[in-house]
């Protein structure tokens, strides 16, 4: 009985942890770099509406240049090299 039990708890714990792990993994979020030019896009038109909602201005190509220049900063670029 006591064997069968811990096969058992055995199985269960590697599925929850499993399943646990690709949880985990899954919600992790990308890079920067890691983002494909037309998601690029769609984020850079998402945040101009969002702003140009609220009353801002705020061009999709001016956006999208933010982006690139937050992008650049994370990965380091933005340091000189003097």
């Amino acid at each position: 009985m006591t064997e069968q039990y811990i096969g058992w708890a055995l199985v269960v714990g590697l599925a929850l942890g499993g399943a646990l792990v690709w949880f985990a993994i899954g919600r992790i979020p990308r890079a920067a770099d890691e983002l494909t030019p037309d998601e690029r896009r769609a984020e850079a038109e998402w945040l101009s509406a969002e702003i140009n909602s609220r009353g801002g201005v705020a061009p999709v190509e001016l956006v999208d240049e933010i982006l690139d220049l937050h992008a650049d900063r994370g990965a380091g670029r933005h340091l000189r090299s003097d």
